[in-house]
């Protein structure tokens, strides 16, 4: 099995969340929104 490697483009951060985008090996983006609390890092990093 082939691991898809990820690209993070960047982060953008606000007042209460940060905002992720990950480009995958298909060129496909994801953007994702984490509250800046404990809780959203930690679901971010993992």
């Amino acid at each position: 099995m082939k691991s898809q490697e990820i690209k993070y483009v960047g982060i953008d951060c606000g007042k209460k969340t940060l905002e992720v985008i990950r480009i995958g090996d298909n060129s496909l983006h994801q953007r994702q929104q984490f509250s800046t609390t404990e809780i959203g890092i930690s679901k971010l990093i993992n």
